[in-house]
């Protein structure tokens, strides 16, 4: 694992994270202090863009192809956030990623629940 930290960001880049019934999955996690992207109201570091087997087709990937990993209006025990720590992080991953290939393995039906996509809008 190495870890590199700069003015706006910190990054975790990890050589082989275990997944289920493949081989071991490099993994990429990146906190911005002001993210390009939009945070749905959690504070950056409740809302990292991790990035795994960039490429592969899957209906659960934001359009810079980082994983969708849950949806960010869930409740707090529904979600990560950062005091459940990177460990807890890198399981959601690694959960993510079977569910990605059990995908592509299997009519492409995902093998867990799962969100909606996209932001409702707010009533005005």
């Amino acid at each position: 694992m190495s870890r590199t930290e700069g003015r706006d960001s910190l990054v975790y880049e990890f050589d082989a994270i275990d997944v289920i019934a493949r081989d071991p999955v490099s993994v990429r996690v990146e906190f911005h202090r002001n993210p390009s992207y939009e945070l749905y109201g959690l504070h950056p570091m409740d809302y990292p863009r991790v990035f795994a087997d960039v490429g592969a087709a899957s209906p659960h990937r934001m359009p810079d192809d980082s994983l969708c990993l849950y949806y960010p209006r869930d409740p707090r025990d529904r979600r990560w956030v950062a005091d459940d720590g990177l460990d807890e992080l890198l399981n959601i991953t690694a959960r993510h990623l079977f569910a990605e290939d059990y995908w592509r393995s299997n009519d492409q039906v995902w093998p867990v629940e799962q969100a909606p996509h996209g932001i409702p809008e707010e009533a005005a």
